[in-house]
């Protein structure tokens, strides 16, 4: 099952035998999914038509949802943003920019030196955000005539990594503060600059395929 997916995974992502054309893919596997509209990045992600058919409760006709929501982190940073919802957007930022860097860091380790060097507070400590995309982006300003994808990647580390990573954002954004520790609210401007990196470094990633 692994190596079928992975087959699927290769022709989408890979091959580029799909590109410009139109697809119908039906699974049962949610993870694998989910993981694809992740790949897809923001603007392929929204074209996409989600079609997901439901458990039966006893009916003798199928339960199908015709609008289920996106599992786009970005897309979805950039929805709650836009209604306000400032601790919801910095949920879903935390993911996006972690599946981002990871892209990015792969990347970067098929093209160039992969290698960074990631500081870890204990030894079952997991690393912080925040210091991943500094390695990140120093290892990509190394990057030769960098392509405008990788010029993207880099502007938008530059604008999560302007504010201060001592900021209610960034303790959010790593994993270290939780409700009851807050005692500030999210600075909406500081909100949307995270999500708008984001998608940033989305639309690099994009171009980078493109090109």
């Amino acid at each position: 099952m692994h190596e079928h997916r992975d087959g699927i995974w290769r022709t989408f992502f890979e091959s580029g035998l799909l590109d410009n054309k139109q697809v119908i893919l039906t699974s049962h596997a949610e993870e694998f999914l989910h993981r694809i509209q992740q790949e897809l990045g923001a603007e392929r992600a929204s074209q996409i038509r989600l079609y997901r058919f439901l458990p039966h409760q006893g009916e003798y006709h199928l339960r199908i949802d015709t609008d289920p929501p996106t599992k786009n982190y970005v897309l979805l940073a950039q929805a709650s943003v836009h209604a306000e919802e400032k601790r919801e957007a910095l949920r879903h930022s935390r993911a996006a920019i972690e599946s981002l860097t990871d892209r990015a860091w792969t990347w970067l380790g098929k093209k160039h030196d992969g290698a960074l060097e990631i500081k870890l507070s204990g030894p079952r400590a997991n690393w912080e955000l925040n210091n991943k995309c500094v390695k990140l982006r120093s290892a990509m300003r190394k990057i030769p005539n960098p392509h405008q994808g990788v010029q993207a990647i880099l502007a938008g580390l530059d604008a999560l990594l302007d504010r201060s990573g001592t900021s209610i954002e960034w303790r959010y954004l790593n994993g270290g503060t939780h409700d009851s520790q807050r005692d500030h609210e999210f600075d909406r401007a500081a909100v949307r600059t995270i999500v708008d990196a984001a998608s940033t470094i989305d639309s690099g990633l994009e171009a980078l395929r493109n090109g």
